[in-house]
């Protein structure tokens, strides 16, 4: 299992978008970089992660709007401009619904206020669970 409250922390401490327009602006820089990306975001209701989503590739990028993590699908790493990788935490990723991952819910709330767990156990395993699941918990 892969520790995604470290993952996390790296984000927080590389970039925190401090205005909804600072994140408007980083998914206009990504889409830019490909016409062809579908954005899965609905800002109007408060949605955390915004989605990039490729006809041929599927679901290849993930972005929070509190963070500077960047999701980024392995087969489309290359196609992104260089530029981003500096500006992000770069977690590439084989795909988004392989149950890898693992977080301590009590230190999430306490060291990463940003990010809001809202799923019960039940529904989503803290102990394993895929990025997709993670989305849903944390959108």
């Amino acid at each position: 299992m892969n520790d995604l409250l470290e993952v996390l922390l790296e984000a927080k401490n590389k970039l925190i978008f401090l205005t909804q327009d600072d994140f408007t602006d980083a998914l206009n820089e990504i889409k830019r970089s490909d016409a062809t990306l579908i954005l899965d975001w609905d800002d109007g209701a408060g949605e955390e992660w915004a989605r990039f989503i490729h006809q041929k590739f599927g679901k290849v990028c993930m972005l929070n709007s509190k963070i500077g993590i960047l999701f980024v699908l392995k087969s489309y790493a290359d196609m992104l401009p260089q530029k981003l990788f500096c500006k992000y935490k770069i977690c590439i990723v084989e795909d988004y619904d392989t149950k890898e991952w693992s977080i301590d819910l009590d230190a999430l709330k306490r060291t990463l206020t940003q990010i809001q767990w809202d799923a019960s156990e039940d529904a989503v395993n803290p102990t394993s669970f895929s990025l997709d699941d993670f989305y849903f918990a944390t959108i």
